[in-house]
């Protein structure tokens, strides 16, 4: 053999191995994406029947359900949301459903959904003060978020911020004031109904008296 023609050999075995190489990382990398795209499939499965668990108010199924999305994608933050929710509703663990928002919202930043869930939790465990700072954020992120601006207008209610309350009450389209005025109406009406009936009582009676006389 000569020289040239072990040269040519061994160019031969290299490109040989280098084509090798290539075809066994792209196969690598092609079942790999394939699995990734399954799991997401799967967790997005098992996100939708904790959703339908949820709404028939199973929360240990919804929460079960949720698990598995988040053991098939840890960075799943709507996974995390939905199970804070359920948390949240099965009134077990206030801890637990605010630790799934935060992980929520650090998963994803831009999530005004987690937000506002997380203030609503604050808020129903006596802390009104701490969920406001999340409804703001909320709102900065979706200036259009209907429940943001009622959930942060009760909060400020429990605060005797009663202006503010209300300016977030007709920036979601809602008027408590005018039922205020309404009941107050209602009231006035059903007290003059009730003294004239009295008077009329009383009429009756002093009528049947006399003639009694």
């Amino acid at each position: 053999m000569t020289p040239s023609q072990a040269s040519a050999d061994w160019c031969r075995v290299v490109v040989a191995a280098l084509l090798g190489w290539v075809v066994t990382t792209t196969v690598a990398a092609q079942t790999e994406t394939i699995a990734a795209t399954e799991r997401m499939a799967a967790a997005e499965s098992y996100l939708k029947r904790g959703e339908a668990a949820a709404g028939a108010h199973e929360y240990d199924q919804a929460i079960a359900y949720y698990n598995e999305a988040i053991r098939l994608r840890p960075d799943y933050a709507e996974a995390y949301n939905d199970r804070g929710h359920a948390y949240h509703w099965k009134g077990s663990d206030g801890d637990q459903a605010i630790a799934d928002f935060t992980r929520a919202i650090e998963l994803r930043p831009n999530y005004p959904t987690a937000y506002n869930n997380r203030g609503v939790v604050y808020m129903a465990g006596g802390q009104a003060a701490k969920g406001i700072p999340d409804f703001d954020r909320a709102l900065e992120l979706n200036p259009n978020f209907r429940n943001a601006y009622i959930n942060r207008a009760n909060a400020r209610l429990r605060l005797f911020r009663v202006g503010a309350a209300l300016d977030d009450f007709h920036r979601a389209g809602m008027y408590p004031e005018r039922l205020i005025a309404i009941f107050g109406v209602a009231v006035v009406l059903v007290g003059v109904g009730i003294i004239a009936l009295r008077r009329r009582s009383t009429r009756t009676a002093g009528s049947w008296k006399r003639e009694a006389d």
